[in-house]
């Protein structure tokens, strides 16, 4: 087995890396120890690197496409890690799953339709329903001690209330695992979720960028698993779409590649069609790396995943020792953590804000970025050297200290 060094502290800094380039823009100083945005602080997979070194060597960078292999990779990944059998015509590359959840509602939905989400969420979510011009339902998650779970009762009612204004429930943008709260779903939640759906007809968009993310005792279900075993869902399957990249998982986000799964002939040529006129080949660069990762990083991603659990262990040890007013909701996948910091004392987000970005100098993202729901939450990234950690955890602590 190789040894994966996971601890040493990269320089990042002028390397056009919105982490750490951007911080006087975006916390308002240099100093900001960057913990936010969704890359990791350390190298991809040697196996990838040196692919992409083999190609920079030739010199040419033209016009590329997905050949055979970058299709069977992916096959053979979904096949091995999840028990997951596609047929090949399903996928289609993209320049990153934000893209593709933009041209799907595209092809799918009309001007004031509303489509379904669940704060607190990643941000694009709420921006790609106003992109094309739909109303989100907001169907909020239940919090009860200490984790989140779906509130499909409330979902029923403002379906309900949708249609009796007259309103079109076209989609939902499904989090899965969810960003930034870390639950990894379990079966018997996707079935219900599932059966509401089709029963109301409504599309489902799952965003399964973090898949590959999941700590022991989790195991992470595709949603076109399920519909695929069940012949109750023959039918719907038809208006599902799934989205994955190999992106967060390897640390190639920047490559911009990712791959959507449209089972309906139908739906994939109406995806197709929103996609015109927007520029959207892929980058040799990113192709490659997607496929040398699928087939030659699972052993790096193991690793990856231990000193991720390792890290996450430090940190709840970290906070219930040293800093109980913030606490840490339960994680199962992602290495993003929900920090609930409302035993802090402060009396709105903004000084919540101030405080982490003026006085702690740590820079994390806002919960008020995921919507009203994330209030009085701050979501951390995990991936990164333990030092690294240990140094933003102190500042914290040592803000709180001097806040007293």
């Amino acid at each position: 087995m190789q040894n994966f060094n996971f601890s040493k502290l990269e320089n990042r800094e002028n390397t056009m890396a919105a982490k750490w380039d951007k911080r006087a823009e975006i916390f308002g100083s240099e100093d900001v120890l960057p913990l936010w945005v969704a890359d990791s602080d350390w190298q991809t997979a040697p196996a990838v690197k040196q692919k992409l070194i083999e190609r920079a060597e030739a010199g040419i960078f033209g016009y590329s496409f997905a050949d055979q292999s970058i299709y069977q990779a992916v096959e053979d990944w979904l096949q091995k890690r999840f028990e997951l059998k596609i047929d090949r015509e399903w996928l289609l590359f993209d320049t990153g799953v934000v893209p593709a959840i933009n041209f799907t509602l595209k092809a799918i939905t009309e001007e004031n339709d509303a489509v379904i989400i669940q704060p607190p969420v990643y941000r694009p979510f709420f921006g790609a329903v106003k992109a094309n011009n739909c109303r989100p339902i907001k169907n909020e998650l239940i919090k009860e001690d200490n984790h989140y779970q779906m509130d499909l009762a409330n979902l029923k009612l403002e379906i309900k209330k949708a249609k009796e204004k007259g309103e079109r429930v076209r989609a939902m943008i499904f989090c899965s695992p969810h960003n930034p709260v870390g639950r990894v779903w379990q079966e018997d939640e996707l079935l219900k979720l599932l059966r509401l759906l089709k029963k109301e007809d409504i599309y489902l968009l799952s965003d399964e960028i973090h898949s590959d993310l999941i700590y022991p005792g989790y195991k992470h279900q595709p949603v076109l698993k399920l519909l695929l075993a069940r012949e109750e869902f023959k039918d719907y399957r038809q208006k599902v779409v799934s989205f994955m990249a190999a992106s967060k998982t390897f640390n190639i986000a920047g490559l911009h590649t990712s791959y959507t799964i449209i089972e309906s002939k139908k739906l994939r040529q109406a995806y197709n069609k929103a996609k015109e006129g927007f520029g959207t080949g892929n980058s040799p660069f990113g192709l490659l790396a997607l496929k040398t990762a699928y087939n030659q990083g699972e052993e790096w991603l193991e690793a990856q995943l231990k000193y991720l659990e390792s890290n996450y262990n430090f940190l709840k040890e970290y906070l219930q020792e040293r800093l109980p007013q913030i606490k840490a909701v339960e994680a199962e996948g992602t290495y993003l953590v929900w920090l609930d910091c409302s035993e802090l004392g402060f009396e709105n987000d903004e000084q919540l804000i101030e405080f982490m970005n003026k006085k702690a100098k740590v820079g994390l993202n806002p919960g008020r970025w995921f919507g009203d729901a994330g209030s009085m939450h701050m979501r951390l990234n995990l991936a990164c050297p333990r030092e690294r950690l240990k140094e933003g955890l102190d500042r914290i602590k040592e803000a709180v200290k001097n806040n007293l």
